[in-house]
């Protein structure tokens, strides 16, 4: 009887191979409905110009523990696998009846179709920066602005390649603008995300600096598998939740910060009932009318005064004639 399989977890590599013709993307695991046993899936990509007809891998399979369970090398024929083709997502390369915890996968050999053979372990592996993840909120409407799913990730160009907003790394050496994986055109997506942030929708946070690669990964680090998340096929970081990055949305240009928003009308209020208080306590009391009338004689006394001497010598000087 034949069994079908359903996606029990997934996990993307958190490493490209620098240089290689051929990429590992990622490890699947899938669980049997008749039987419960789980199957191990790899995905690889041709990333070279000529058709890949053969490519031969070794991987190693532990459980929750750690402890080995399963180290082989397997196989994939026939492949005629173009630039950019993923493959290898239909062949189980390892059955278990018990669950798996990590699976480890080193490059081996690959052949084209043009007769060339390529060994691919002297090609370093160098491990990728996490990507960020979208709000919620933006991710929608970026599905549903493109009508594709899955769209979950922030795009972002990196030092060796860009993340597509499906969470599939290209390198440099896959050279194009559109996603192998989700069909997406770099250059689009990104500006149909710049025209969602400005109408508002929460947007991540822009760096300071261009995102920097980390140290490579050690040869011996396995590609951990995690659940799906919502229980349906999303891109999974591989990395530890705790090295997920939230983004944030940015501030608006010229808004003024809450602590600097215009005073409650409360306040004036208060402030024109201080003022008046103010004024009550320190205004000049009126002035007695006795006051003023002996201001003025003693502002005019003086000049008065003088003129009626004046006069007085005047009329004696004439008497005297």
């Amino acid at each position: 009887m034949e069994e079908n399989f359903d996606l029990l977890a997934q996990s993307r590599a958190n490493y490209f191979t620098k240089g290689s013709p051929v990429q590992f993307v990622k490890v699947e695991l899938l669980k049997g409905d008749v039987t419960g046993d789980i199957a191990v899936c790899l995905s690889f990509k041709n990333i070279s110009a000529a058709r890949l007809n053969r490519l031969q891998i070794t991987f190693k399979c532990k459980d929750r523990s750690g402890a080995v369970v399963c180290q082989d090398r397997f196989v994939y024929e026939d492949l005629n696998a173009a630039h950019g083709e993923v493959f290898g997502a239909d062949d189980a390369v390892y059955i278990s009846s018990s669950p798996i915890g990590s699976v480890e996968v080193e490059l081996g050999t690959a052949r084209f179709a043009d007769g060339s053979a390529v060994d691919l372990t002297a090609y370093p592996r160098v491990r990728l920066a996490p990507p960020k993840k979208l709000p919620a909120e933006l991710a929608a409407k970026l599905c549903e602005r493109t009508h594709k799913e899955g769209l979950t990730v922030v795009p972002q160009v990196l030092d060796e390649g860009w993340y597509c907003a499906c969470g599939a790394f290209h390198p440099r050496e896959e050279d194009g603008v559109w996603c192998s994986e989700c069909g997406c055109d770099r250059i689009l997506l990104q500006n149909t995300l710049s025209s969602l942030l400005q109408t508002g929708a929460s947007a991540p946070a822009a760096d300071d600096e261009p995102t920097r690669m980390v140290p490579p990964v050690r040869q011996e680090e396995p590609t951990r598998t995690v659940p799906p998340i919502s229980g349906r096929p999303v891109a999974a970081a591989p990395l530890d939740e705790d090295d997920d990055v939230i983004v944030a949305p940015p501030r608006r240009a010229g808004a003024r910060p809450a602590a600097q928003a215009q005073p409650a009308r409360s306040q004036y209020h208060a402030r024109s009932q201080y003022e008046e208080q103010y004024s009550e306590q320190y205004d000049e009391p009126e002035e007695d009318p006795r006051d003023v009338i002996a201001g003025r004689i003693i502002r005019w006394a003086p000049p008065i005064t003088a003129v009626l001497c004046a006069i007085i010598a005047a009329v004696g000087f004439l008497l005297t004639l």
